[in-house]
């Protein structure tokens, strides 16, 4: 952030909540601007508006302040100090939307740690916003927000063009199987939207969830599937049968807890896979639209990873072949 936007920005967020930026550590996203205090019980996300309307962000804010009343460890929205979840200012007559929310307790959980005890407490956690998400069906209520299939859609019109007739043809056809299936309750309302182990931190057996940018209507197995795959990604399996460590070290136990709030049968499940390849699909799709990231050194490499198990006629398979080639 160049100084003389920090500048106007500092001033008006210490005259909305009361506290001063230059306090924070800023972290920048393509969508937000983070601002933690350390050792405070609060951030402020500042979006800018061509990224999010505001009825959008006023949706979320509303959705996860709902959500604290199934689940204290939600990091939920706070009001300023004029008394509003949301505050909407012009800098340079760029429209910024600002939000603060609890921080959350803990740390990332590392891959040595994630035991079983680990996957019943993130299955708890999932399986009650899920609850509270069909809850809030059946009570007729409605967010503001995307489905995941017009995300899901938006995103693969910006770059189909740069993809492969191949990576075409597989992509269409997972997408059509999940717009097929039942938007029913009890399996599909609004969800997080990106579920990962960077989304939550643990503190003992509690999961502190925080990000819901991205929260949409979506069939509650992305959800899931998005944790599943973070899961390996960090390396845990790493070198086994994807498959098999699923069935074997996850699956059992994350149930365990999911059960504990959203009772399913086994036929709940039967998808699963499918989500895997479509939150697979997704990333693929995030990052063929950057070029470049300060965060990774070889962004092409990334590429070529997700490419690599998108292409495989099993995304479990790919995952794990994937996954031994990862040193």
């Amino acid at each position: 952030m160049n100084e003389e936007l920090m500048k106007s920005m500092r001033e008006i967020l210490l005259e909305c909540y009361g506290v001063d930026i230059d306090e924070a550590k800023c972290h920048f996203s393509t969508q937000n601007y983070a601002f933690i205090f350390p050792q405070k019980p609060y951030m402020i996300r500042v979006s800018m508006t061509p990224k999010k309307t505001r009825k959008e962000i006023l949706s979320e804010l509303l959705w996860v302040d709902d959500l604290k009343q199934f689940q204290q460890t939600i990091c939920e929205p706070s009001v300023s100090l004029n008394g509003n979840l949301l505050e909407e200012f012009e800098i340079d007559t760029v429209t910024y939307r600002a939000s603060m929310f609890r921080t959350a307790r803990g740390n990332v959980q590392p891959m040595a740690k994630m035991d079983p005890m680990f996957f019943i407490c993130v299955g708890e956690l999932l399986g009650k916003i899920h609850y509270a998400s069909t809850n809030e069906r059946e009570l007729g209520m409605n967010y503001q927000r995307k489905s995941m299939s017009e995300i899901f859609a938006t995103q693969k019109e910006k770059v189909w063009n740069k993809l492969s007739p191949q990576q075409q043809t597989k992509i269409e056809n997972i997408e059509q199987k999940v717009n097929s299936l039942s938007q029913e309750l009890g399996v599909y309302g609004i969800g997080h939207g990106d579920f990962h182990i960077n989304n939550f931190f643990v503190e003992a057996n509690n999961i502190w969830l925080f990000d819901f940018d991205g929260c949409a209507y979506v069939n509650y197995l992305y959800d899931v599937a998005s944790f599943m795959q973070s899961c390996f990604l960090s390396g845990f399996g790493a070198g086994k049968d994807c498959r098999k460590v699923l069935e074997e070290e996850i699956l059992p136990y994350f149930k365990i807890g999911y059960n504990l709030n959203h009772k399913c049968d086994d036929n709940y499940w039967d998808n699963l896979e499918l989500f895997f390849s479509y939150r697979t699909a997704f990333t693929l799709l995030m990052l063929t639209e950057i070029d470049e990231c300060g965060v990774v050194n070889d962004m092409s490499k990334i590429k070529q990873f997700f490419n690599f198990i998108i292409l495989q006629d099993s995304i479990y398979d790919g995952m794990t072949l994937a996954m031994k080639g990862v040193k």
